[in-house]
């Protein structure tokens, strides 16, 4: 009993130990300005996306929408980008001269304006390959590259995943509601008859993510500019490679100082949480507020955009079990009439008939699943990505 009572009294001591910590820090209610992306002096698009910061209490991202953003040249030319999105600006085919340097300029709705260093357009090699192997943690993908002149030094990649699936279970049914005297009455007939027999534009459909980690490499301590790098991985029974995958990578090539505030980023971003990890520090990077002295967090480089594709087909992976993913599906069987519908289905999609009345082919009985199991449209897209195989 003794021991009892002191370990609680122990743990008692500890809670009350506790107090909560407010932040001295006061960030203006719109925030500082965000700027990410890179100047592509190819024949690529160029994103910019602006953004304001947030208290670490918000999940949201509040994009800076109606500012106006220009690619200037040392020799005074200029290249608008275009608000394509909330918060995203773009421009196609800006094929820079390698010999001047570019900025940013940047004017925000609240008039003030934002600058960054004019920077050099640094070489960017091609990206050699991008393969796979099966591991331990499932299927990792690696970057390959290298530049012969041994001039590159810091890299950056990001890519976008696009893959192919398909819904639990097809679908040939659909309600029909019919306003009575009784209320709205509920009813399943057949749907419009397809080329296949069932509504592939439910059962057919793309899911596309952009990566959202830093991916950076750096041969600067290497004797030769080669780069062999895992940037993903995708786990055993994922639904990305259910059908077909593909992936997109993009490769940058960065100054030191953009590949040294990338790193700082990573470490605030990805590496705080306990008391052994880094502590934050001061994201300054070539950007800065030329109305005031607002701090700005953003880093801008000039370079080529070198980008390489690949698709995979889950029956070419060595010791894919392709057949283990599994959605949480299950299907159960209604009669097909107003009440028991309302009282069993009616938050469910129907997908094929049970019974049916051999005289007159009306649905005596059918199966209903979750929406999500029918309409692979609410977890994706139904229209096929123009590169699709």
């Amino acid at each position: 009993m003794k021991k009892i009572i002191i370990y609680s009294l122990f743990i008692l001591g500890l809670w009350a130990c506790k107090e909560k910590y407010i932040s001295p820090v006061v960030s203006p209610n719109t925030g500082y300005l965000v700027v990410e992306g890179i100047i592509n002096s190819g024949a690529g698009e160029t994103n910019i996306i602006l953004s304001r910061t947030v208290a670490l209490s918000s999940n949201a991202i509040n994009y800076e929408r109606g500012a106006k953003v220009n690619v200037e040249g040392d020799d005074n030319s200029l290249y608008p980008l275009k608000e394509i999105s909330n918060g995203h600006y773009s421009v196609s085919k800006l094929n820079l001269n390698a010999n001047k340097k570019y900025r940013i300029n940047i004017a925000t709705m609240d008039g003030k304006k934002y600058l960054s260093n004019f920077a050099a357009v640094k070489n960017n090699p091609a990206i050699d390959s991008i393969n796979y192997k099966t591991e331990s943690q499932g299927l990792q993908f690696y970057v390959d590259t290298h530049d012969p002149s041994n001039n590159t030094k810091y890299y950056q990649w990001d890519y976008t995943e696009t893959w192919e699936f398909h819904s639990t279970y097809q679908t040939y049914l659909k309600y029909k509601i019919v306003n009575s005297s009784k209320g709205q009455q509920y009813s399943v007939v057949f749907s419009d008859s397809t080329r296949f027999g069932w509504d592939m534009g439910q059962y057919i459909c793309w899911k596309t993510e952009n990566s959202s980690s830093i991916l950076t490499g750096s041969t600067a301590n290497m004797s030769s500019d080669i780069i062999h790098l895992p940037i993903l991985s995708i786990s055993p029974a994922s639904w990305k490679l259910s059908v077909l995958y593909s992936v997109n990578v993009r490769q940058y090539s960065l100054s030191k100082g953009r590949y040294e505030f990338l790193q700082r980023m990573k470490k605030n971003t990805e590496g705080t949480g306990s008391i052994f990890d880094a502590q934050p520090s001061e994201l300054s990077g070539n950007i800065y507020c030329t109305t005031n002295n607002d701090p700005v967090i953003g880093y801008i480089d000039v370079c080529p955009v070198q980008e390489k594709r690949i698709f995979v087909n889950p029956y070419q992976v060595p010791n894919w079990a392709y057949w283990l993913y599994k959605p949480n599906c299950t299907e159960i069987d209604v009669t097909n009439n107003s009440d028991s519908i309302q009282l069993k289905s009616v938050n469910l999609l129907p997908t094929n008939y049970k019974d049916i009345n051999a005289m007159t082919g009306a649905i005596i009985s059918f199966y209903a699943a979750p929406p999500e199991c029918v309409d692979c449209r609410l977890r994706g897209s139904n229209i096929k990505p123009s590169f699709w195989k």
